[in-house]
């Protein structure tokens, strides 16, 4: 047990030396970093249009009011924060660290090999416009709205929030470990972005059918809905033990999947 607690100390003290490395990194171009913002926050101002546009039209979608989808895009903002800031640029660059040969440095390293890997980078220019855009639509949208600011309210949505990470990591990463394969995946790649826009609206401007394989099947509709239907009190019980327990589940067949493709990876030069 000792042993596992030193493990994850470790990685921690490694992974805050990664968050130091890349702000430097992007710091030491300042413009470019300041330009970065400034594309994010142009890019920003278009997902914003849905909430104008369902403000200014004043009625509700598929049941939900203006402010109610406030707070899903708000939390769909946020949760698109992490995906981009923390996961997205390292998971792009599994295949080429596989086509030119770099796994043959890192997985010789005293590290995790799938935690060098997918967390090695992290990009600030991109989160913080949707961070603080996310978190403004939250707060506005759960003020307006009247709802509990007790501490179980913001437990359990941030609990939540933390499953749809764990589950964001693990389902986005999975096209990406085919890689040790097929080399290229982009394919299903841009599927699974495609699977990540599901997430801009609520689920209930989809039909029935759509919802249940989003949920059960490919559990993509977790990710940003059930934070939100919790703070709703419309999330059934069953739900949420689903929403709780499957990233866990499906994190760990994701790990196991990322095993096997590195038991079977062969260095560039064969």
């Amino acid at each position: 047990m000792k042993e596992f607690y030193a493990e994850i100390k470790k990685h921690i003290r490694i992974y805050l030396l990664f968050v130091k490395t890349s702000l430097i990194a992007e710091l030491e171009y300042r413009v470019n970093f300041i330009l970065g913002i400034v594309v994010e926050c142009a890019y920003l101002a278009t997902k914003l249009l849905y909430v104008f546009i369902v403000y200014s039209n004043g009625s509700d979608v598929s049941g939900l009011s203006p402010d109610q989808v406030m707070l899903f895009i708000g939390t769909f903002m946020i949760l698109t924060a992490i995906y981009t800031g923390f996961f997205m640029v390292n998971f792009n660059y599994i295949s080429w660290r596989i086509t030119r040969g770099e796994l043959d440095m890192l997985i010789v390293k005293p590290v995790s090999l799938q935690f060098h890997t997918t967390m090695r980078y992290v990009i600030i220019t991109i989160p913080i416009p949707n961070i603080i855009a996310g978190v403004i639509l939250v707060s506005t949208a759960w003020r307006r709205m009247g709802l509990s600011v007790g501490f179980g309210n913001i437990l359990l949505y941030m609990g939540l929030i933390l499953s749809g990470t764990v589950l964001t990591y693990s389902l986005f990463l999975t096209p990406h470990i085919l890689s040790f394969w097929t080399v290229k995946s982009n394919s299903l790649i841009d599927i699974a972005d495609r699977l990540w826009d599901f997430n801009s609206m609520p689920m209930q401007i989809y039909n029935k059918w759509l919802q249940r394989v989003c949920m059960f099947v490919i559990p993509v509709f977790i990710i940003t809905n059930f934070p939100v239907m919790a703070l709703f009190d419309t999330l059934p019980p069953f739900y949420l033990i689903w929403g709780l327990l499957i990233p866990l589940a499906v994190f760990l067949l994701v790990r196991r999947f990322w095993n096997h493709a590195v038991k079977r990876y062969s260095s560039a030069g064969g």
